[in-house]
């Protein structure tokens, strides 16, 4: 055995120094650099510094390369397999070749980098070359390794942690000062990361399968050699995904596997793997070591597995689940950093909600500025922390089952918690940190549609890794044998059924449990509604409201909330460990009080914020318990509350005070100055306010929006008339432009505008010199507040303007077919309005149709009238703008009328 493992050892060294003297040679190496094979084996100092160096160097590369090939030979395991040593000779001969042009260069005096490209290929492949040569010499191999008693059992999650946390440090504080180590960096680019975690799982899973085919009893250094092999195929994994986002996803998506992608995705990828070798070559190895550090100083063995109990969720499946989740989040801050419309948040109302849902989780272009890049990276850090937690427990509190259906709603509710959670608490950190909000982004918006398109789908991927618990323990309970049938197996899973038999509620408990929950959520609804029928607190406008003295809208929203709820709570029941798991309870019930909110309020911020406050009200109903008697007078004590605004009921019909606030934001390249009106003095006085100010919201979004495609200081806002501003909408609230958004703070989504809270008020920022660039400027004219209509005409810079006429009474902007008849619309229609307006236009003006849809006219309801502006242009070429305000009797029943 002695002289077998010698023989080869020789045989192997001398090929080893052979080939690396040719390769050293200059005219050999020049020959064989124009061989695209036989390049890798040309010693890439070569015709560099003095021939007794090089010697030295190619003596200590031979030294290494043995020395540790055959060491690593007998660790691993590989028994007399020929493939084994090739393997790991050419494990080997990447770090022994860094390692000895490294001393060359530092010999010479020369700088390592010119020569470090090639360094680890040209090790591996003369590692190869001598190995093989060897085999084929000697036809022998060395000597395996003893075996030794003593089990030794890794933990499959330290290959992952240590490759994660190596490029944690390396990109946070090594960055490029290291480039020899520098390998799967955590880079600026997103999806660059994405390949960093597909690495670090490919090479778990590739320990994991070999240690189930290879023996790792004995040496810790077999285990060594395992995780050295698959951390050296992580970066193939990374080197893939970097080659297909370099430029190969549309030749991808254009032709699917087709021989032209395949040809260049191969060069693309050699390409990546090639471009720093020295990192594929020792980082693996320094990871290999501290992976077999750790996992020798874990337990040998696990605890011995116990019984299958099928009523506890294991917390380590617990875990897994909460972990997905997190991998979920950090997936989609990936993938949507790919795409400046989410990043730079540039999109507008007309781009699709599915594109819209993922920008709560789009990490922030720098350009936004420092206040908008904090507040939207808090949101998804809270979000990811909130998520873990809230699903951690959310599995914990289900009984074990195989798929069970009713768990999928809870892990959507608590996603949506999250969801709402991260809106809040993460502005109010942005808002703690920098002290101001980022301008025309909303993340409640962002927070609603989220919910309502991402969540189920981040559920759904986490109900298929949630249902791997039941699967998993199913399996355990039953073991089946070889003879045994699939009725066998059916008499089995129905046994195991009937031990959580006990710990499912039923439907009359779930029932009770779901009403008790509505009856929470009831409390605040009554007593908001009657807060707002009283006239108080009208910007309390977040919450269910169930009262006389409330617009029908808002009391059908609450109604639909409760009865959403109590549906929610009951289906989620179904397989919850209610009697052991009560936080479980409790958090599933807020969780599903956001979803009801949520879709009560149609995926409005409003009705996500509805849920979320109103949550803990419906948590206390389940987890206090009160007596018939106290719920029966509660009972008739709401409903004289809820009765009790209908003594007020002609408030609502007084004329609203209306004053003015003002929009004032200043920006690099861009400046707003803009004055809007504020309503008060009734119990709608929140609802005219969003409606109101909606117009000027819209105005200054679509700057703010343009400017953050362009930060450049433009001018395409600042002339008379701007020809590539937005159309307004047909038949919108009356030519304005429908907002994307509401305007919303982080705490109240329907929360009237305030100079105070929303937009915020940086009027003092404004008194400094204006820099050059767009100055964003507008005023407004009330045309009508009486108790039934407040219309308001606003004249903005660059535009004709916007109008919005809200009708009190329908709690609705009214668009202009609510104000004139279908009869209108038609030909007849616009003659006789033409004739209508042309007394009324200035002279040279000679209207001859009058089309009350045109985006260059605007319409405004005034007492007894209509009020029609018409832009530039509108009858003539050289028409100026002007207003005519027809009176109803002129219109020959073409207005709807409203007193």
């Amino acid at each position: 055995m002695v002289k077998t493992t010698r023989t080869f050892l020789l045989a192997a060294a001398a090929s080893a120094l052979g080939l690396a003297v040719l390769g050293a040679l200059p005219p050999v190496g020049g020959f064989l650099l124009e061989r695209a094979v036989g390049a890798a084996l040309v010693f890439p100092g070569v015709g560099q510094g003095h021939a007794v160096g090089t010697g030295a160097t190619l003596v200590i590369f031979t030294v290494l390369l043995t020395g540790g090939a055959y060491l690593a030979y007998r660790w691993s395991g590989s028994g007399e397999s020929r493939v084994g040593l090739l393997v790991c000779w050419g494990l080997v001969g990447g770090p022994a070749g860094v390692l000895a042009v490294l001393v060359w260069a530092r010999g010479h005096r020369l700088p390592f980098g010119p020569y470090v490209g090639g360094a680890a290929s040209w090790g591996m492949a003369v590692a190869l070359a001598a190995a093989a040569l060897a085999l084929a010499a000697t036809r022998v191999l060395p000597a395996a390794g003893r075996e030794r008693s003593r089990a030794f059992r890794p933990r499959a999650w330290v290959l992952p942690c240590l490759a994660a946390g190596w490029s944690v440090v390396w990109s946070v504080l090594l960055r490029e000062r290291l480039p020899l180590l520098g390998w799967l960096p955590l880079s600026f680019s997103y999806f660059e990361q994405v390949a960093v975690v597909l690495a670090t799982v490919a090479a778990a899973s590739l320990e994991d399968g070999l240690r189930r085919r290879l023996p790792v009893d004995g040496r810790p250094g077999r285990a060594f050699v395992l995780a050295w092999i698959a951390l050296s195929v992580a970066p193939v994994v990374y080197a893939a995904v970097v080659a297909i986002d370099r430029g190969m996803r549309e030749l991808l998506l254009a032709e699917p596997l087709g021989t032209a992608w395949m040809a260049e995705y191969a060069t693309d990828l050699t390409a990546a793997l090639v471009a720093v070798p020295a990192q594929t070559a020792l980082p693996p190895l320094a990871l290999a070591v501290a992976a077999v550090g750790v996992q020798w100083a874990l337990p040998a063995a696990g605890k011995p597995a116990g019984p299958v109990d099928a009523v506890r969720t294991d917390r380590r499946w617990s875990l897994v689940v909460a972990g997905a989740a997190v991998a979920l989040t950090y997936f989609c801050l990936a993938v949507t950093s790919r795409f400046p419309l989410l990043t730079r948040r540039t999109f507008d109302a007309e781009t699709p909600v599915t594109v819209r849902a993922v920008a709560l989780l789009a990490p922030p272009d720098p350009a936004l500025g420092r206040v908008a890049v904090v507040w939207l990276w808090a949101i998804p850090a809270v979000f990811a922390v909130a998520a873990a937690v809230l699903v951690y427990v959310a599995v914990r509190g289900q009984l074990a089952g195989v798929f069970p259906v009713s768990s999928f709603p809870v892990l959507v509710a608590a996603l949506a918690l999250a969801a709402a959670l991260a809106w809040n608490l993460g502005s109010l950190i942005g808002l703690a940190v920098t002290g101001g909000r980022p301008a025309g982004i909303w993340p409640a918006a962002e927070a609603a549609e989220f919910t309502v398109i991402a969540a189920p789908v981040f559920g759904a991927v986490l109900f298929i890794v949630h249902s791997q618990v039941g699967v998993a323990r199913f399996a355990r309970a039953v073991e089946l044998e070889g003879e045994q049938t699939w009725g066998k197996l059916g008499e089995r899973y129905r046994a195991w059924r009937e031990g959580v038999r006990e710990q499912v509620t039923g439907r009359r408990e779930r029932a009770l449990i779901a009403a008790r929950a509505a009856g929470g959520a009831l409390v605040p609804a009554v007593v908001a509604g009657a807060a707002q029928g009283f006239g108080w607190g009208h910007g309390v406008v977040a919450l269910p409201v169930l009262s006389a003295g409330v617009p029908a809208v808002d009391a059908l929203t609450g109604l639909a909330y409760l009865v959403l709820l109590a549906a929610l709570v009951y289906t989620g029941l179904a397989r919850v460990n209610v009697r052991e798991r009560r936080w479980a309870v409790w958090l599933m019930v807020w969780g599903m009080s956001v979803l009801a909110g949520g879709a009560a309020g149609l995926g409005t911020p409003a009705g996500l914020q509805l849920g979320l406050l109103a949550g803990p009200f419906a948590v206390a109903g389940v987890a206090v318990t009160v007596r018939r008697k106290v719920l029966l007078a509660g009972g008739v004590v709401l409903a004289l509350v809820a009765a009790a605004p209908l003594v007020l009921a002609g408030r609502e019909r007084e004329p609203l005070a209306v004053g003015t606030a003002w929009w004032r934001e200043r920006l690099p390249g861009l400046t707003a100055d803009l004055s809007y009106p504020r309503a008060a003095g009734a119990a709608d006085a929140a609802r005219v306010n969003a409606a109101l100010a909606a117009p000027v919201r819209a105005y200054v979004d679509e700057a703010l929006r343009r400017h953050r495609l362009a930060p450049a200081p433009a001018t395409a806002l600042t002339g008379p008339q701007n020809p590539e501003a937005p159309p307004n909408p047909r038949n919108g609230p009356l030519n304005s432009a429908a907002p994307p958004h509401p305007p919303n703070g982080p705490l109240n989504p329907e929360a009237s505008p305030h100079p105070r809270d929303w937009p915020p008020n940086r009027g003092a920022a404004l008194t400094a010199p204006l820099d050059r660039g767009v100055a964003l400027t507008g005023s407004y004219v009330l045309v009508r507040n009486d108790t039934r209509i407040v219309s308001v005409r606003y004249a903005l810079t660059g535009e004709l303007g916007r109008t919005v006429t809200y009708d009190r009474r329908e709690a609705r902007a009214l668009t202009v077919r609510d104000v004139f008849t279908p009869a209108a619309f038609t030909p007849a229609g616009r003659r006789l309005l033409a004739e209508a307006v042309r007394p009324l236009a200035p002279k040279g003006h000679d209207p001859r149709t009058v089309s009350v849809d045109s985006d260059r006219l605007l319409v405004n309801l005034a007492p007894g009238a209509v009020e029609l502006t018409f832009g530039r242009d509108y009858f003539c070429a050289p028409c100026a703008p002007f207003t005519a305000r027809v009176p109803d009797g002129r219109l020959g029943g073409l207005v709807i009328r409203r007193s």
